[in-house]
């Protein structure tokens, strides 16, 4: 079996994962969603309400197009902004881009629609960690939950 990347960089809370029930699994994949989207300064509207909405509200497909679009925006962005640093001279020149941090926190939103319960909140969790999500308060969001 193949492990989840989430498994690799986070080992303890991937395992609180799959021992959650499915509806706290999913309930802490909307929390990472939106802890990664206040972390990243998210300030896409759509984001932001699929991120709170859950799935009490789940969104219509527009919606999903316009968050798989707006994630593809900012991974492009990313990585003009990557190359462009190549020749990077400074420490903060070399910190990642504020698009990719927000392309990522886009991605927690996106992974915390998942079908499977279990797969969202390891997906959700390691987009997160990636947008810059301290795994601490990750782990205090696990507390509550799991």
């Amino acid at each position: 079996m193949e492990l989840h990347r989430v498994e690799a960089v986070a080992p303890g809370l991937a395992a609180r994962i799959a021992g959650a029930e499915p509806a706290s699994a999913r309930t802490f994949a909307f929390r990472v969603a939106r802890l990664a989207c206040a972390v990243a300064g998210v300030h896409d509207a759509n984001a932001l309400e699929v991120a709170r909405g859950g799935l009490e509200r789940y969104p219509e497909i527009a919606e999903l197009v316009q968050l798989w679009d707006l994630e593809r925006e900012l991974d492009a962005a990313c990585d003009d902004r990557l190359e462009a640093a190549t020749v990077a001279r400074s420490l903060q020149e070399l910190q990642q881009p504020s698009e990719c941090v927000e392309a990522r926190a886009v991605g927690a939103v996106i992974a915390a629609l998942t079908p499977d319960a279990r797969e969202a909140a390891r997906g959700a969790t390691y987009e997160a960690l990636t947008a810059g999500c301290d795994g601490r308060a990750l782990e205090a969001l696990a507390d509550e939950l799991f």
